[in-house]
């Protein structure tokens, strides 16, 4: 029985939701500064998103199915079984979603609770496997998923320039990371005949990476301006050194490694905003 909830915790990326997690929870009550209010409605957005996260993982993981038993992974589980956790986790977020519209009689969160699961399915059947398509999309996704909870929740200041620049920094590094990820995974992407864009040219996505660490670094400059702070030049100085080693990295043909150092930039970049 541990067994197979190790197993279950490993599909729907638990590492993953539980930093989503403490990110929404530290924005509410340290950037924010909210005490809790069940009538806002966040607790249900946050909920909501979290359960339509691991629905999208399933979702994923049943058109993976096939590309997972060749890597050995996730063999433990059968594609009724996939449906059967994608159906309610995908009823999960929808409930919770409208729970959270009962509360505040918000009309865009009612739409929400519809979109974010109507996309979910068409981005992992149709978009997914385009190239750079599916990857922009997904870092976009994951602000959105930042996002949600706190525009459409009651009393939030969504102008606050510390939260605009975490998600602005949030779709780069994901980018980043899911570019460098496409490139680590291209051989076996190759025989499962998926066009990703690495795929599809190497030499093209090491480039199309060196310009975007470049856009990310400079956007970050740009806001020496707002966060004069010696954290904040401190995370310039560490964003250029990881950015740099992961290009290296890349140029070597070392994927792994990049993927790992651009993950952890990513961590650092999205927690650093409650210190600068």
């Amino acid at each position: 029985m541990i067994f197979q909830l190790t197993k279950f915790l490993k599909i729907i990326r638990w590492k993953n939701l539980s930093i989503y997690l403490i990110l929404e929870i530290l924005l509410y009550f340290v950037l924010f500064e909210k005490k809790f209010n069940i009538k806002d409605g966040w607790l249900f957005l946050v909920l909501s998103m979290l359960f339509f996260s691991i629905f999208g993982n399933i979702q994923n993981n049943i058109l993976d199915y096939d590309l997972d038993k060749y890597k050995q992974k996730f063999t433990d589980f059968n594609r009724k079984a996939y449906l059967f956790w994608s159906f309610i986790f995908g009823f999960l977020g929808s409930f919770l979603g409208l729970m959270a519209f009962c509360i505040t009689l918000n009309s865009q969160i009612f739409y929400t609770i519809f979109i974010v699961p109507f996309s979910i399915i068409i981005y992992n059947y149709y978009l997914k496997r385009c190239p750079l398509l599916g990857n922009i999309l997904i870092a976009i996704a994951i602000s959105l998923a930042i996002y949600i909870p706190i525009a459409l929740s009651k009393g939030f200041d969504t102008t606050n320039q510390y939260f605009r620049f975490l998600l602005i920094m949030s779709t780069l590094l994901n980018l980043l990371r899911e570019l460098a990820k496409d490139m680590e995974d291209a051989q076996v992407d190759k025989k499962f005949n998926f066009k990703t864009l690495p795929v599809i040219n190497l030499k093209l996505s090491k480039n199309l990476l060196l310009v975007l660490s470049l856009v990310t670094w400079l956007v970050m400059f740009s806001y020496l301006d707002i966060f004069k702070d010696v954290y904040f030049y401190s995370l310039l100085i560490i964003s250029f050194l990881i950015l740099s080693y992961s290009l290296i990295k890349v140029y070597k043909d070392e994927f792994e490694p990049a993927t790992k150092a651009l993950k952890l930039l990513m961590l650092i970049g999205i927690f650093s905003i409650f210190f600068i």
